[in-house]
C-alpha cells in the first residue's frame, strides 16, 4: 500500500498550478505578439507573401484597402483564441468559440492574400475583395479606360479611374499604385481598339 503525505499532494499542486501558469503566459504572450501582427502583418507580410506567387512577368502588382482591413481582423481572432485558451475555464465554451474565431482569422487571412491586381504585357488580372477567385483579361476584352480628373488650381490630376470591361463589368481604382502606374494599360487597351476616355478636360 502506497501512503501519501499531505507534503506531497501539497506539491504535486504547486507543479501543477506552474504548469497551467506557464501556458497562461504562453497563450497571452502568442495573443499579445497576433495583436501587434493585426497592424503589422498584413503590408509587412502578407503583402510580400501574396507577391512571392505572383507571376515574374508583372509589370505592376497593387492590392486594395481591404486587404489591410481582412487580414487585420484576422490577426485580431486567432489572438483572441489564444486569449480564451489562457482565461476561459469552460472547455465546451471554450473549444466553441475559439473554433468560430479560428476560422474566422484563417478567412481574414486567406482574403488577403487573395486581394490583389496585377498586369503583364499581354493581360490584366484582379481578383478583387471578398472573394477567392480571379478574372483575367485579355486587352481586347476592354472596352474603356476612363481618366477621372480633377483640378487643382490650374493643374489637372487623377482622381480615379475606372475599367469598363466587355463583359459589363467596372473595376474603380482611386487610391494604390495603379493611380501612378497605369499609362502601360491605356496604351495597350487603345492599341487593342478600345477607348482611352479622359472626364473632366
Amino acid at each position: 500500500m502506497i501512503q501519501v503525505f499531505p507534503q506531497q499532494i501539497q506539491k504535486g499542486v504547486f507543479i501543477l498550478y506552474d504548469v497551467v501558469d506557464q501556458r497562461r503566459v504562453i497563450s497571452f504572450t502568442i495573443a499579445i505578439i497576433l495583436f501587434i501582427l493585426a497592424f503589422l502583418g498584413p503590408a509587412a507580410i502578407l503583402l510580400p507573401l501574396k507577391t512571392g506567387f505572383i507571376t515574374r512577368e508583372a509589370q505592376l502588382i497593387g492590392t486594395s484597402g481591404w486587404s489591410l482591413i481582412t487580414g487585420g481582423v484576422g490577426f485580431l481572432a486567432l489572438a483572441a483564441v489564444f486569449v480564451l485558451f489562457a482565461a476561459m475555464e469552460d472547455k465546451m465554451k471554450k473549444w466553441t468559440i475559439s473554433f468560430v474565431l479560428f476560422a474566422i482569422g484563417v478567412a481574414g487571412i486567406l482574403l488577403t492574400l487573395k486581394d490583389y491586381y496585377y498586369y503583364t504585357s499581354e493581360h490584366f488580372v484582379f481578383n478583387g475583395p471578398f472573394t477567392l477567385t480571379s478574372q483575367a483579361y485579355e486587352w481586347t476584352d476592354f472596352e474603356s479606360v476612363n481618366e477621372n480628373l480633377s483640378k487643382k488650381g490650374s493643374t489637372l490630376f487623377v482622381q480615379s479611374l475606372e475599367f469598363k470591361m466587355k463583359d459589363g463589368k467596372t473595376y474603380h481604382f482611386d487610391r494604390g499604385r495603379m493611380l501612378q502606374q497605369y499609362q502601360p494599360i491605356v496604351s495597350a487597351v487603345t492599341a487593342s481598339g478600345g477607348k482611352h476616355i479622359r472626364n473632366g478636360e
